[in-house]
């Protein structure tokens, strides 16, 4: 077995749960660190993109399922979310991302998990999860280029449901308050669920917005 066979086999075990502590060599090349499953690379900025191995509750001892995850958040948000809902936590975790997604596989199944009960089925996971992640991570580390991201945010196409929390957020940031007020109406007006309490996350980005503005970094 290959040394980045034996690698992420350490990762995605569940008889052996002593986690590899080395990082991913795939990811290494595009700048990730690891930390026991999960693999980050940090923007000069502060944003993040975070990957992960989750071992499914459906493993056994015959077979290994597990889920690639991934996902990528900018700086405010996080540092939102470890004032809240982070709390003692520097770094964050898939979960903590504005936008999600999985990596999915032809040996996996139609849940998105990907399988492996024999020596032969690893190889062919191994091999497929290579190609993958080659073709998968150079678009999300491409969200860490500002430019890039306010592009796609701005036109609306590859950020899915995050799309709004994106523009938000960045507009936030730059202090633009009477934009994110035009962004943020409408939703709140549209939310049936909102009666007299605002949601945490726009008071965060109106806040966030009003002390750039006053600092002088947004738009006049």
């Amino acid at each position: 077995m290959s040394r980045w066979r034996g690698s992420w086999w350490c990762e995605i075990s569940v008889t052996d749960r002593r986690c590899c502590r080395g990082n991913g060599p795939i990811l290494a090349v595009y700048g990730f660190s690891s930390t026991g499953r999960e693999f980050r690379l940090r923007s000069p900025l502060g944003d993040w993109v975070v990957v992960d191995v989750q071992t499914s509750d459906a493993s056994n001892r015959s077979r290994q399922l597990f889920y690639v995850n991934a996902g990528f958040t900018l700086n405010a948000k996080w540092d939102w979310s470890r004032s809240t809902t982070a709390r003692g936590r520097e770094m964050p975790s898939v979960a903590d991302c504005l936008w999600r997604t999985r990596f999915t596989s032809q040996c996996g199944d139609t849940s998105e998990r990907w399988i492996v009960d024999s020596a032969a089925t690893l190889t062919g996971v191994v091999d497929e999860l290579e190609h993958v992640l080659h073709r998968e991570i150079p678009a999300l580390v491409r969200l860490l280029d500002r430019g890039h991201l306010q592009g796609i945010a701005d036109q609306e196409v590859g950020l899915g449901y995050a799309t709004w929390q994106v523009r938000a957020w960045l507009l936030a940031e730059a202090g633009r308050t009477g934009d994110l007020e035009a962004l943020l109406q409408p939703l709140e007006d549209d939310d049936q669920d909102v009666e007299d309490e605002e949601d945490p996350v726009f008071q965060a980005m109106r806040r966030l917005a009003s002390s750039r503005g006053e600092e002088g970094t947004g738009e006049r």
